[in-house]
């Protein structure tokens, strides 16, 4: 199963879905935008519970019907993701990390040397 940013492919799905949209979603308006999917209520159940003990999506609940609202911005996510990334597989190191990145830095073109050089001086 491919994996978005420690997301599986449907949750990630979801999450695009619910962070196009800029305002919380009940249940059924996700269910019906993906209703091509042929999910079961369960289905997509499960999915947005997992992506609230994940801490991407949050709810409130309007009576006893829960409201979904993405508890981080997908930039926000991301940088979270790729920076636990960077500490579990390279120390928290920067310097490992573009070394893997790079490798030999003979691959990059002058373009990508300088729009580094860019980033690295803002």
């Amino acid at each position: 199963m491919s994996q978005y940013y420690g997301l599986s492919e449907i949750e990630f799905l979801i999450m695009e879905m619910i962070w196009n949209h800029q305002k919380p979603l009940y249940f059924n308006e996700i269910m019906n935008h993906f209703s091509n999917k042929a999910w079961k209520k369960q289905t997509l159940h499960t999915h947005l519970t997992r992506l609230v003990n994940k801490g991407v999506l949050s709810y409130t609940k309007d009576g006893k019907i829960k409201m979904y609202y993405p508890a981080l911005t997908k930039e926000e996510y991301v940088h979270q993701w790729t920076r636990n990334f960077m500490n579990n597989s390279f120390d928290g190191s920067l310097s490992k990390f573009m070394s893997a990145f790079v490798g030999n830095h003979k691959e990059l073109s002058q373009r990508d040397l300088e729009e580094l050089k860019r980033f690295l001086e803002e």
